[in-house]
């Protein structure tokens, strides 16, 4: 169920007057939402260098979508399923690529690149890494739409409604994903918490 579309939200009055013709309203969906979109896409795609160009893919989109646009909630709602659907397809194309890619070594032969990062045992990481940093790494091992809900939740403060509404998921269904996504992101840490108790 689609949340109500709310007056009160300054983004809505900012969109239907950027309709309108008020080209300086769009600059101030801009300035208002900037870092917001920025930290969405940060957290979705973890230290990548797509983070900027998807954050202003995020804008375009947007602009383009100046006359179909129906407020139907709050305009971030609607910034997050923007955003959200570029992160998304942007991890599955990162997934379709080679694992490594050919380069030519110094006697001309054909060498394979790996672009994994190693993996070393949970006892060392534990002992060099933060927890912050083993968090991001573990949400970056969750299905995307579990790592989604998440973001969300935790560091975005949505609730089950609009969790649901940005990945077109009942709030039940919504409540279920966090629900696995815990578990799976509990199981990740689970051998970092046994390394540093030892």
């Amino acid at each position: 169920m689609t949340e109500p579309a709310s007056t009160d939200d300054p983004g809505v009055q900012w969109m239907l007057a950027f309709q309108a013709g008020d080209e300086d309203a769009f600059e101030s969906i801009v300035a208002e939402y900037e870092s917001l979109v920025f930290g969405i896409l940060r957290r979705l795609l973890g230290p990548s260098g797509w983070v900027e160009e998807m954050a202003q893919e995020t804008f375009v989109r947007l602009y383009r979508a100046r006359d179909r646009y129906s407020p139907a909630g709050k305009l971030s709602t609607f910034l997050y399923r923007i955003a959200y659907n570029l992160a998304l397809n942007r991890i599955r194309d990162e997934k379709r690529r080679p694992a490594g890619s050919l380069q030519m070594g110094p006697e001309g032969e054909e060498m394979v690149v790996s672009d994994t990062v190693e993996r070393t045992a949970p006892e060392a990481d534990a002992e060099h890494a933060d927890w912050a940093t083993l968090v991001e790494q573990g949400l970056a091992e969750l299905p995307e739409n579990q790592r989604a809900a998440l973001v969300f939740q935790h560091y975005d403060g949505l609730d089950l409604t609009e969790i649901g509404e940005v990945l077109g998921i009942s709030p039940k269904a919504a409540k279920s994903l966090l629900h696995r996504a815990r578990e799976n992101l509990r199981a990740y840490l689970q051998p970092y918490k046994d390394a540093e108790q030892d």
